[in-house]
């Protein structure tokens, strides 16, 4: 759940803002020029909280289970605060318990920054080791993480998929050995830099194309 407060201020004659009707008021060069924001936006009067949530589809808890039996580790990597990223991965089963997101399976850009290259695989091994009982999360990561992260697994002989809808996950997206674009939401780089595009935006559509490879393949052999 993500939260937020909100405000309002109503003594704003003084800046000609107190009957402000949009981009062609007279004030709205003030709004403009956000270096003036630090004086509007005082003695402000609380008026209430909102909660916004947006719930994983109903699929993905299943698809990320059917990973696991599959020896098919699930890492999240997102820019979200550690507690929210916590809070959903567990939600989707990625970790089993909050316990588990402090027992060394919950790491922020921050922290991944500060590891050696040693610390770093030496983190992902132990959470490739614990692939049968659960995922781990990467929390306020920049676009940057996300490569190293790959680049690691790949070193631990890892087959890496990666997936994003971004410019900015465009060199990850090329990094891993499939990158996976967003067919939805994704923009037009990030479509181009992948291997395969998700049509329906859908985590379970990538569980099903496993599935169909992985008999395809048997098939062959």
């Amino acid at each position: 759940l993500r939260t937020l407060a909100l405000a309002a201020r109503f003594d704003l004659k003084d800046f000609d803002l107190h009957d402000y009707t949009g981009p062609s008021h007279k004030g709205h060069a003030l709004l403009s020029d956000p270096a003036n924001f630090a004086k509007v936006e005082v003695g402000l009067t609380f008026v209430g909280m909102v909660g916004l949530q947006d719930p994983p589809r109903e699929t993905c808890k299943g698809a990320i289970e059917e990973c696991r039996a599959a020896g098919v580790s699930v890492i999240m990597i997102t820019g979200d605060n550690q507690i929210t990223a916590e809070a959903i991965a567990t939600n989707l089963g990625i970790l089993k318990s909050s316990n588990s997101a402090r027992s060394g399976k919950s790491f922020t850009g921050k922290e991944l920054d500060e590891m050696s290259e040693n610390q770093r695989m030496e983190v992902l091994k132990r959470i490739l080791i614990e692939r049968d009982v659960e995922g781990a999360v990467f929390s306020r990561t920049e676009p940057k993480h996300k490569q190293t992260i790959v680049k690691t697994l790949k070193q631990l002989g890892e087959i890496t998929a990666m997936t994003g809808d971004g410019v900015n996950d465009a060199p990850a997206l090329k990094q891993a050995d499939i990158g996976i674009a967003m067919g939805i939401t994704g923009t037009e780089v990030a479509k181009e830099a992948c291997d395969m595009v998700l049509a329906d935006d859908n985590f379970s559509t990538i569980v099903s194309a496993i599935q169909e490879g992985r008999s395809i393949y048997n098939n062959m052999k």
